[in-house]
């Protein structure tokens, strides 16, 4: 009986042995297994991000934001969107409502999967918040953008490509820091024919109008100001902001402000003051950019 007993012991020591080498292996398995995933979708967005850089002569791609809290006219707006066949989408920010929700960027995921060209998103204080620690982290995993994933560039054709982080711990509704340097050396070393930058925070807003005016990049003017001549340096031709939930276009120091906030959250403005939801299409033709501006009925209700 003892000795039973002892051998009984040693198997279960012997098969406790076992498991932990199978667990170990399995954790193997599945580390290998998502090092391989990540490795494919990495070669797949560096075969589609050259693919739009080999674009040849005229390209169109749509800007919205603000989607966030308006999953319904979010999901028309997508549909509409895939309509017009754009070549990619870019977001200026707000897609889900909670910083760092996940269920929040799985309905996000899931509303979106009827585009099927690249789409670029714009890191909005509703996606990562300095004060929710982990939403930065969670925003990196569920997007696969180029880069650090929070600030970064691309080429389609003749035009390049910047989207920046407006809300970074420490520089809220700043470009500053290592941002502004590594901005700098992507605008000065360029020769490419247009440039088009997308951040969720404005550089202008007017007073009593939308619910962030003067709290924006122009809660730093000295800041923006600098920003704003590094543009014009470089001669950026738009810039794309959301934040406040209408459209608004504005050409100052002959570079085109648009606010396109108008993606599904609830609006801030009446419909004739601009608070109507919408995208802007924009079209690069050679030398040539035009855009329009297209709202959920789709009425075209503004062009430039």
């Amino acid at each position: 009986m003892e000795i039973e007993g002892q051998g009984s012991a040693d198997d279960h020591r012997g098969c406790m042995k076992v498991q932990r080498i199978t667990t170990a292996g399995l954790v193997l398995v599945v580390l290998f297994h998502a090092g391989l995933l990540f490795a494919a979708q990495e070669q797949q967005l560096q075969q589609k991000l050259a693919a739009l850089e080999k674009l040849r002569g005229k390209f169109s791609f749509i800007v919205m934001g603000d989607n966030r809290s308006g999953n319904d006219m979010y999901k028309k707006l997508v549909g509409m969107a895939m309509e017009r066949k754009p070549d990619f989408i870019v977001n200026t920010g707000d897609m889900i409502a909670t910083p760092g929700d996940k269920s929040g960027w799985s309905e996000f995921w899931e509303m979106s999967k009827p585009m099927t060209v690249l789409y670029f998103l714009t890191v909005g204080n509703h996606d990562a918040h300095p004060k929710v620690p982990l939403s930065e982290k969670i925003y990196k995993e569920q997007v696969d953008l180029p880069g650090n994933e929070l600030y970064y560039s691309f080429i389609a054709g003749n035009s390049l490509f910047v989207v920046l982080d407006s809300f970074i711990d420490d520089q809220e509704k700043k470009i500053a820091g290592d941002q502004l340097k590594w901005l700098e050396l992507i605008l000065t070393g360029s020769k490419h024919k247009h440039k088009f930058v997308f951040l969720h925070h404005p550089l202008y807003t007017e007073p009593g109008k939308g619910h962030h005016a003067g709290d924006s990049l122009d809660k730093y003017p000295k800041d923006r100001d600098r920003l704003e001549s590094l543009f014009v340096k470089s001669k950026v031709d738009a810039v794309f902001a959301g934040h406040e939930h209408f459209y608004q276009r504005k050409t100052i120091d002959g570079i085109i402000h648009v606010i396109t906030g108008g993606g599904g959250a609830p609006m801030y403005l009446k419909d004739e003051e601009g608070g109507f939801y919408h995208f802007v299409r924009v079209v690069v033709d050679g030398d040539k950019i035009s855009a329009d501006v297209v709202d959920s009925s789709g009425n075209v209700r503004d062009t430039f």
